[in-house]
């Protein structure tokens, strides 16, 4: 997971570096969300973590393909980094979400979170 989040964190700054006429932000929040239906499945608890930059945001022709292997809009980018990513995050029964506009992109990622009975 740590890997994940390094990953989407990475391009943000490098998106931010980009527009240095920008005072680039980049916020990280997690929260608990209750009843997320993950890959067709509803669970009780997750962890929700968002990456929220202020940069320019994501191309629209590349945020239906965004995920794939190979896509990038970085001419040094290999756009394996969020394919990556999916593939970790889905390792932990997770999903990731992005939405993107100028000035604004956050990508969220949610994680069930199991109850573990207690050991007596």
């Amino acid at each position: 997971m740590q890997q994940a989040t390094l990953n989407i964190v990475r391009n943000s700054l490098q998106a931010l570096s980009e527009h240095p006429d920008i005072p680039g932000k980049i916020r990280i929040v997690t929260r608990i969300e209750r009843q997320v239906i993950v890959h067709g499945a509803c669970f009780p608890l997750c962890a929700k973590i968002q990456i929220i930059d202020n940069g320019p945001g994501i191309p629209t022709e590349l945020q239906n393909t965004l995920f794939y292997p190979m896509v990038t809009s970085k001419k040094d980018g290999s756009g394996l980094g969020l394919s990556i990513s999916q593939t970790l995050i889905g390792h932990h029964r997770g999903k990731i979400e992005v939405e993107s506009w100028q000035g604004r992109t956050a990508f969220t990622i949610y994680l069930p979170i199991d109850k573990k009975e207690i050991q007596k």
